[in-house]
C-alpha cells in the first residue's frame, strides 16, 4: 500500500489524481470535470455507490490527516511560546494546584504524548485553566517584586 491509497482508495481515483495535477489552464481542468462527471453517470449504481464510498473514506483520511497536522502544529506554536519558562517556574505545581494533577499529567498535554492511543491535549477549559494559572503565578511574582523594592 503506498501513501496515497489512504487518501485515494483506488486505482481509478489515484489515476484521476495524476492526471489532474498535470492541467494547467481553467479550459483544461473544466474538460477534466466535464469528463469525471460524465464516467460517474455512466457507472452502475454499485459501481457508483463504491466510487462515493471509496471518496468518502479518502475524504475522511484527509480530514483525519489534516486534524493530526493541525494539532502537531499547535503544540509545536505551544512550546515555542512557552519558551524558556518550563525551566523558570514550577509546571509540577500549577498541574497540583490548578488541575490537581500530577506534573506528568501537564507535561502529556503540553507534549503532545500520546495516552490510550490518543495524542493528549487541553480541553477548551483546561486550556483556560492553564493561562489564568500563569497569570496568577504572573501576579504573584510582581506583587513580591514590588513588596521587596519598599523594604
Amino acid at each position: 500500500m503506498n501513501n496515497m491509497d489512504k487518501y485515494l482508495p483506488n486505482a481509478d481515483m489515484q489515476a484521476a489524481f495524476e492526471k489532474f495535477k498535470n492541467l494547467k489552464t481553467v479550459e483544461e481542468k473544466l474538460a477534466f470535470q466535464k469528463e469525471m462527471q460524465a464516467k460517474l453517470s455512466s457507472m452502475s449504481e454499485e459501481d457508483r455507490n463504491k466510487y462515493i464510498a471509496d471518496s468518502k473514506a479518502g475524504l475522511q483520511a484527509t480530514v483525519e490527516a489534516c486534524e493530526d497536522f493541525i494539532t502537531r502544529a499547535e503544540e509545536t506554536i505551544l512550546k515555542e511560546k512557552l519558551g524558556e519558562l518550563p525551566e523558570i517556574i514550577s509546571f509540577s505545581y500549577i498541574a497540583k494546584k490548578y488541575f490537581g494533577k500530577s506534573r506528568n499529567w501537564l507535561y502529556q498535554r503540553l507534549n503532545g504524548n500520546t495516552v490510550n492511543g490518543k495524542p493528549a491535549k487541553f480541553t477548551q477549559n483546561e486550556f483556560q485553566t492553564f493561562l489564568n494559572a500563569l497569570e496568577d503565578i504572573s501576579n504573584t511574582i510582581k506583587n513580591t517584586s514590588a513588596s521587596l523594592k519598599f523594604n
